[in-house]
């Protein structure tokens, strides 16, 4: 009996999974709730990117002898310039390697609604930490310790459908941009306390709205509750009817068949896991070895380092507009044209331009005569790097990050590949300040452009095209990635 029920089971599971890829080409328009709901919790991500930004205007008053602008009451030095940028990148990795796990057991939104207390708390104390250079860098640790915007990237990944998964997941980059903004502007023309309030004003507005926003479908779905889970699809997906509602709770549950809970553990024992996790993060590496973030941290600081008649603080500002321009574009384009053509366009576009600006800081250390001809290259070199960057490396990279690894293993993996990046980031962070002094800037530079280089190339080689394909097709792809023809 079992030898003949057999076949039939093979055909009912080859027909479930044609069900399932016919309901995939079922597509409307985007919700004006699925809209507000992605809307409000990037409230979270532009919160994180102001305070990234915060010490580019906050350091060109923490170096002065104006005791009137500067809290600390004398100018800091070099050391306490790594500290105060690199600890809040460091306190994030520790954060990301136990958060996202936490909001497997919690729930996505609760865990985001408590991140949101903490964050608030924290950004409170930031305004309020005077002249304390250690309460600075204590409360700064503890807004990115939540890690409340990689949370978010995970519950917008579950909350999306596959034809607008791209689209939907570059908004998380082009939030952390206007978070950059938001910071550039505001920055120089208030104290570091009200700027401190500031920053921390979106996070108060989210922790009031979200508590109407549904829970994530799919980890509804993964605790048992089925109803629930329907119930949130109907919100997000109200133009839709309750066959389809219907289609696409089944198509949740394929996805989720037979998937065990996740552990650090998983990652390794299949080939499929494992390669999701190397892949994930090569993007990630790139992106933070470019050196593009470390040049924002420190952006007042290098422009007016480069000597032209340019305030820092106002070139910050125009860089930041034409970041948050091509973080959008990517958004509109990379269900277009794909994730992997984005990336080796904007790895190589990025490349070109560092290379240029450490040219220009060379034949500066130098003394060159060519330098009073070259005033528009440091501006046109670092706007030109913005605008690669934010059309693949920038938001791209987010999406690689929660679209390839497996439900089972999407919040693990994305911990892990996150906080590798952060360390990444941690360590260029705090080497920038002490190599540049002591080799000069042009070698950073040359060096994060090298990184770019040869960051094009292993994505040509190695990466893989995910646009358009759900979890399911992904998840196969890499099964047989040995087979795979990338091009």
């Amino acid at each position: 009996m079992d030898l003949e029920n057999k076949p039939h089971q093979t055909k009912n599971q080859g027909n479930q999974q044609k069900n399932v890829s016919v309901q995939e080409t079922i597509r409307k328009p985007d919700t004006l709730f699925l809209y507000f709901c992605v809307m409000t919790g990037q409230l979270v991500t532009m919160a994180f990117g102001a305070s990234m930004a915060w010490t580019s205007p906050v350091l060109g008053k923490l170096y002065s002898n104006n005791t009137d602008i500067n809290p600390l009451g004398r100018p800091i030095t070099s050391i306490e310039v790594s500290l105060l940028a690199s600890m809040p990148t460091f306190t994030n990795i520790l954060g990301m390697l136990v958060m996202p796990k936490i909001s497997d057991i919690v729930g996505r939104k609760r865990y985001l609604l408590i991140a949101g207390v903490l964050t608030l708390f924290s950004g409170v104390g930031l305004g309020f930490s005077g002249a304390s250079l250690v309460l600075m860098i204590v409360t700064r640790c503890l807004f990115s310790f939540s890690a409340g915007w990689v949370v978010f990237s995970l519950y917008l990944m579950e909350i999306c459908e596959d034809h607008n998964r791209g689209k939907f997941g570059c908004y998380v980059g082009i939030f952390n941009q206007i978070g950059n903004f938001f910071g550039f502007v505001f920055g120089p023309f208030f104290s570091v306390k009200t700027f401190s309030f500031i920053i921390t004003s979106p996070i108060l507005i989210f922790v009031v709205i979200f508590t109407v926003m549904p829970e994530s479908p799919v980890y509804l779905l993964k605790h048992g509750k089925e109803k629930e889970c329907k119930k949130a699809l109907r919100k997000l997906r109200s133009n839709k009817t309750e066959d389809e509602i219907e289609l696409d709770l089944k198509k949740l549950k394929y996805s989720l068949q037979n998937e065990p809970k996740g552990k650090i553990a998983d990652l390794f024992k299949k080939r499929e896991n494992f390669l999701a996790v190397v892949l994930s993060f090569l993007p990630q590496l790139i992106k933070y070895s470019s050196g593009v973030t470390v040049i924002f941290t420190f952006l007042a600081p290098y422009f007016n380092e480069a000597g032209t008649s340019l305030s820092g603080d106002m070139v910050a500002i125009l860089v930041a507009v034409v970041k948050v321009t091509s973080f959008v574009l990517a958004s509109f384009i990379v269900e277009r044209f794909g994730r992997r053509k984005l990336l080796i366009l904007s790895s190589t576009g990025t490349a070109i331009p560092l290379f240029t600006a450490g040219v220009y800081f060379y034949l500066q250390s130098i003394n060159s005569s060519l330098i009073a001809y070259l005033q528009w290259l440091p501006l046109t070199s670092l706007l030109f790097t913005v605008c690669f960057f934010g059309i693949g490396l920038g938001p791209v990279s987010q999406v690689m990050t929660s679209e390839l690894p497996p439900a089972e293993i999407r919040a693990v993996s994305v911990s892990l590949v996150h906080s590798t990046g952060s360390f990444v980031a941690f360590a260029f962070t705090f080497l920038y300040p002490l190599i540049s002094e002591s080799l000069g800037t042009e070698w950073c530079v040359w060096w994060f452009s090298i990184n770019c280089t040869v960051g094009s190339a292993l994505i040509y080689f190695f990466l893989p095209e995910t646009k358009g394909k759900s979890f399911v097709e992904i998840k196969e792809m890499l099964k047989n990635y040995s087979k795979l023809q990338i091009k």
